[in-house]
């Protein structure tokens, strides 16, 4: 047996990269709806993705509202908040303005922007 090693071909012919590069042209930029469906494909074969988590912001209302309400419900009331771009609480105050106004109630609708002018 020989003490060396079977050559690995790097210095043998030299590939010239810039043969392979077409001049000119931009990288390709992916749709949302290709980017999100080779999220999922990646995920089906165990890719994670390294993008940070998205964090939601804090909230800068002291004052406590709090209620009980059905599963899921909570997640769907974030979801439309994070889609409005605004916090929990001024999708709130929306939502509240929105039953006030459906219902035709013209004091509480004043009294509404009194209170948050």
């Amino acid at each position: 047996m020989s003490s060396e090693r079977a050559s690995l071909g790097l210095n043998e012919e030299q590939i010239d990269l810039e043969e392979l590069v077409i001049k000119g042209q931009k990288a390709h930029k992916l749709t949302l709806d290709q980017q999100m469906a080779m999220e999922r494909e990646g995920a089906k074969l165990g890719f994670v993705s390294r993008q940070p988590k998205k964090r939601r912001r804090v909230s800068p209302y002291t004052a406590q509202f709090g209620g009980k309400c059905r599963e899921g419900i909570k997640t769907l009331f974030q979801d439309i908040g994070e889609h409005l771009g605004c916090y929990d609480t001024e999708t709130l105050e929306k939502a509240i303005l929105a039953l006030i106004q459906k219902e035709g109630l013209d004091k509480l609708e004043n009294r509404f922007y009194e209170i948050t002018k």
